[in-house]
């Protein structure tokens, strides 16, 4: 028994060791940088980018990155709105809006401010909420399909890339996020996540390697992979 304790105590000390001596991951390169900036501007098209940077704006509570990023994300698709009490008579999606009867079924606003949603109930939710969402569970991805689907959506006016992915693989702070994607640079195979927590990090730039490790990571809440949802006007 002595022994089997002992042998225990040494193999926790060696993972502590491990995990320290394990490389820190690099953050990624933010578009607020010489770098960034430079990406964005040899990128084509620039759409998605355009369309996402007017209408995407913060997420009101830390756990609301999926309402924000949806909220965002169907105004840029100019899909039919919603007319809030707070700016009636005009018409917006907002990260309240988006919690009509339909998805409070599947899952409560209250719930989604304690835990955030999973890959399966955003697809739900922005089906529900009028628009083609095609879920892609990043297990089943590879680079190149992860490239192909980033460049087939950006090419289409009417659909949007959102990816469900970790920080905590990619040298930020925090676990599992939600946030579209508004380009892609060819030359470091790189994708803009346009960042919803807009309060912790700018766009910030990641190479698909990058973020396919960040979405294959497993999701506690469903316990799935992360992944993606292509967003399309129907």
């Amino acid at each position: 028994m002595k022994l089997s304790v002992l042998a225990a105590l040494k193999g926790a000390a060696l993972g502590a060791l491990l995990v320290l001596a394990a490389p820190a991951a690099a953050e990624p390169v933010y578009l607020t940088t010489p770098e960034g900036d430079e990406r964005l501007l040899a990128s084509k098209p620039l759409s998605d980018y355009i369309a996402l940077a007017t209408y995407l704006e913060y997420e009101h509570i830390q756990t609301f990155c999926a309402p924000a990023t949806m909220a965002g994300v169907l105004n840029s698709l100019d899909v039919e709105r919603p007319q809030p009490l707070r700016i009636y008579p005009f018409e917006l999606f907002t990260q309240d809006s988006i919690f009509t009867e339909e998805n409070q079924a599947v899952k409560a606003y209250a719930k989604v401010e304690h835990e955030g949603m999973t890959l399966e109930e955003i697809g739900t939710f922005l089906t529900n909420l009028g628009v083609e969402a095609e879920v892609h569970y990043a297990d089943a991805l590879d680079t190149d399909a992860l490239r192909q689907i980033a460049q087939d959506t950006l090419a289409d006016p009417d659909a949007r890339l959102v990816v469900n992915y970790t920080r905590e693989v990619i040298g930020q702070i925090g676990a599992g996020h939600v946030s579209p994607i508004g380009a892609y640079h060819p030359d470091s195979d790189s994708l803009l996540v346009l960042d919803v927590a807009k309060y912790k990090y700018p766009p910030s730039w990641l190479t698909l390697d990058e973020m396919l490790a960040a979405m294959q990571a497993v999701d506690s809440g469903s316990g799935l992979s992360r992944g993606l949802v292509v967003v399309r006007r129907p």
